[in-house]
């Protein structure tokens, strides 16, 4: 075939003749039905409920193979019913949340190869592994509440990693969530929050508790916290002060959750004290930190059972409570992991997370949460979506 250029403005002008362009799709238009919106009635009726997505991370369901679409928390609006949106014209947030997902859809090497030319891969651990990261952190950073939220860290056993755990929590969630988490020393005593926390503030807990009536902005709040680079915010005791009652701390608690959606409260070593019963007050998650240790193993039984006593509010966190076996490093004796499974079983706590030993978390010094080992910041956010989920449920229930 001769090419025809003496009238054209350039070369190869007449092979594009008759060239018709197909009309370019976008991949993430195929799962656009993974994520359902607020409003969007169509695809909340193809989608999966929400309890199904989040029964996902509990700890007694299965692992998945394939990464699971994520549903936000519904809201109390939702149940009176919203208007659809128009077919055909998705959300802003819809765009935003697919371009998400796919952004932490995992393909490896030859598998992804494979996969692009049409063959059907089995997931490897890595991908199984990268999937069930990705959608624990999709409901950390998609759940959202019509309050402030409280998580509780305790137990009476001093040295089980109660305020590393604290730290490691809020600054999961304020790394994921671009901030809105503070950790707040509730203890009677003054503890050592201040001590393992990025930066060190001049003023803390007392000299808060001191001026909070005068406080009436965020701007003014953020002179009594030491920022950390996680984005996470911490309010500890700077030098001594005097012990805090319950009173203390629901006044503190109520003030904070003026400004930060997440409270995390790290505890003393008292569990009968007036402060620790004013912090069951404002909790919806507790989360009891454990070493394969029988002294420790001892003080989460006397806390779980202390709280049945109590009754009432105290006794529904003890039976949703979240056990979380730290391990420090140190021997380890394999009857006294076993006698701690069956202990745990016998508390009838169904939600069991690991966190491996760090050494960073091992130095007892300054905790910074971009220094944790990949490891235990995989565990530390499988357990923060486990939080996610009972939060979501709880509140669920509430409404």
């Amino acid at each position: 075939m001769t090419e025809n250029v003496g009238n054209t403005s350039f070369r190869g002008a007449s092979r594009a003749e008759g060239y018709i362009e197909e009309p370019e799709t976008d991949p993430l238009d195929e799962a656009a039905h993974l994520v359902p919106q607020k409003g969007d009635k169509t695809l909340n009726a193809a989608g999966s409920s929400s309890e199904e997505m989040l029964a996902r991370f509990r700890n007694d369901t299965p692992r998945f193979e394939e990464a699971p679409a994520v549903t936000e928390a519904p809201l109390p609006d939702e149940a009176h019913g919203s208007e659809d949106v128009p077919g055909g014209v998705p959300s802003v947030d819809l765009r935003i949340n697919r371009r998400e997902r796919a952004a932490e859809s995992p393909s490896f090497g030859w598998r992804a190869i494979a996969r692009n030319l049409g063959f059907t891969v089995k997931q490897s651990p890595a991908e199984t592994r990268a999937a069930e990261l990705g959608s624990a952190r999709s409901l950390i950073r998609l759940s959202r509440w019509q309050r402030s939220v409280g998580i509780l860290v305790a137990n009476p056993k001093g040295g089980v990693g109660k305020t590393p755990l604290s730290l490691a929590i809020g600054g999961c969630f304020a790394t994921i969530r671009g901030g809105g988490a503070v950790v707040v020393e509730v203890a009677d005593d003054a503890g050592a929050l201040s001590v393992r926390s990025e930066g060190r503030a001049s003023v803390g807990v007392a000299e808060l508790l001191r001026d909070l009536d005068q406080i009436r902005g965020a701007g003014h709040l953020a002179g009594y916290v030491s920022q950390q680079t996680s984005y996470a915010s911490v309010i500890g005791t700077v030098g001594d002060r005097d012990p805090l009652n319950g009173d203390d701390v629901k006044r503190i608690t109520s003030k904070v959750d003026e400004f930060f959606p997440v409270r995390v409260m790290d505890t003393g070593n008292q569990p009968s004290s007036s402060a620790f019963h004013g912090a069951l007050e404002v909790t919806d998650v507790l989360v009891i930190p454990v070493l394969d240790a029988l002294d420790a193993l001892q003080g989460a039984m006397q806390l779980l059972r202390h709280l049945h006593q109590l009754g009432g509010h105290a006794a529904h966190l003890a039976r949703n409570a979240i056990v979380v076996r730290t391990h420090d490093g140190r021997p380890e004796d394999s009857e006294v992991s076993a006698y701690a499974d069956e202990l745990i079983e016998k508390a009838g706590i169904r939600a069991v997370y690991h966190v491996p030993m760090d050494r960073h978390i091992a130095e007892r010094t300054t905790l910074t949460y971009g220094q944790l080992a990949p490891a235990t910041t995989g565990a530390i956010t499988l357990l923060t979506a486990g939080v996610v989920d009972h939060l979501n449920t709880e509140l669920r229930k509430a409404q």
